[in-house]
């Protein structure tokens, strides 16, 4: 029997950074999965994905964030863990959703309210003919180094920038920034930088998304200070805000370490959490897309980048009618409808739900699917599905 007291001390020191959405992770869900994106992305290799607990293998008291007995899907090593978030970010299927402090509300409402201070600066102090002013996302080594005097007001303190993604950078544009900036000056020498690797392509799909939407906002890589430093009026202000954050994070870490730790000891007593709620799968999603609704959709006919989501379409002609495609879907953007005329199956297609996983190409044996970035705006943004009829079960020899 594990030593409780020395998991729960565990818990507070090093509390866990996400959840495992089973129904959404795609080795949980198909044994012949090859998915492991989350460890790919790991800067540390504190992720596991398809590994066995037996006696050579990781112990499994060490991989407390995902809480498993199976022999699939992620766990994550809590003690090598550095909680730059990229595994979530990573997530093709949103499988993993983070846990507070850096849950997906929190970051929105910090990200809202930075925009909104940039916004509130603009509008009150500067002059007619100066550079917008500017919000943006630092990382707390940033922060810790003091590399300048960071505006804590206009900026959202993270582990790392890989916690940033398309849903946080709109948020912070529709709430009235008009210049974000991503600082990365500490990540050139630092141990996990590995973990930013995709952040420029964040960043230019962001700005994609803005652009159609015509949203007047530029983002950008930056490398020193500037753009989110104090004023000098502001010099006092920041150095309390520093230290109001770090407090604010201390306190914030404490409660999830006091609520994780809760949760291990009922587990390991064999009792369940009866009003904890679960985090929501696709909350960014969900937010990124009431903000571009709420902003006025463009020209009907206008394709929307493929980051939000693709166009699915089968070839009545290769299908074979089996439908695995709508079963293994782990979102449910594509699932079975009922039956149609002559025998046929009924699908349906949500584009609002498609997180562009490639789970319904790659279960094809037949290379009946695609996925291409087609899809308009009135499609994403339907109220109903899109229906798609495929042929009555048949045998057709395999193209794969």
């Amino acid at each position: 029997m594990p030593n409780l007291i020395d998991i729960a001390q565990r818990l507070a020191e090093r509390p866990a950074v996400a959840l495992l959405h089973e129904e959404r992770c795609l080795p949980e869900r198909d044994l012949g999965s090859t998915c492991a994106r989350c460890a790919e992305a790991c800067p540390v290799a504190a992720i596991v994905v398809g590994a066995g607990r037996g006696e050579d293998d990781a112990p499994a008291a060490a991989y407390g964030s995902v809480t498993k007995d199976g022999p699939t899907g992620p766990r994550i090593d809590d003690d090598a863990c550095v909680r730059c978030g990229r595994c979530i970010t990573a997530c093709p299927t949103a499988a993993l959703l983070a846990v507070a402090p850096l849950d997906d509300d929190t970051l929105l409402n910090a990200s809202a309210a930075a925009g909104a201070a940039a916004g509130a600066v603009q509008q009150e102090e500067a002059p007619e003919d100066a550079e917008p002013s500017c919000a943006g996302f630092v990382c707390e080594r940033a922060v810790r180094e003091r590399v300048g005097r960071i505006d804590a007001e206009r900026t959202v303190t993270l582990p790392c920038l890989a916690w940033v993604d398309e849903a946080l950078i709109v948020h912070m544009a529709c709430a009235g920034a008009q210049r974000i900036a991503l600082l990365t000056a500490p990540c050139a020498s630092c141990a996990h930088a590995a973990a930013v690797s995709a952040l420029p392509q964040t960043a230019d799909a962001a700005q994609r998304i803005l652009d159609m939407w015509q949203l007047d906002a530029a983002v950008s890589i930056v490398d020193a200070v500037d753009d989110v430093a104090a004023s000098d009026d502001e010099d006092a202000a920041g150095e309390v805000s520093r230290r109001g954050l770090f407090s604010q994070a201390r306190s914030a870490l404490m409660e999830a370490a006091t609520d994780a730790a809760s949760a291990q000891i009922d587990a390991l007593a064999g009792r369940r959490a009866a009003d904890a709620p679960a985090p929501e799968p696709d909350r960014r999603r969900w937010q990124l897309l009431d903000d571009l609704h709420d902003a006025g959709l463009p020209a009907d006919g206008t394709v929307v980048p493929r980051t939000l989501a693709p166009r699915v379409d089968i070839d009545a002609e290769r299908c074979s009618g089996c439908a695995l495609c709508a079963g293994f879907c782990p979102t449910q953007a594509l699932r079975k409808a009922g039956k149609a005329d002559g025998g046929r199956t009924l699908l349906e297609f949500d584009a609002a739900l498609c997180r562009d996983c490639g789970t319904c190409t790659d279960t094809c044996r037949y290379v009946a699917i695609s996925r291409e970035e087609t899809l308009t705006v009135s499609e994403l943004f339907a109220l109903e599905p899109r229906a798609i009829r495929i042929p009555k079960r048949r045998v057709l020899p395999s193209r794969r």
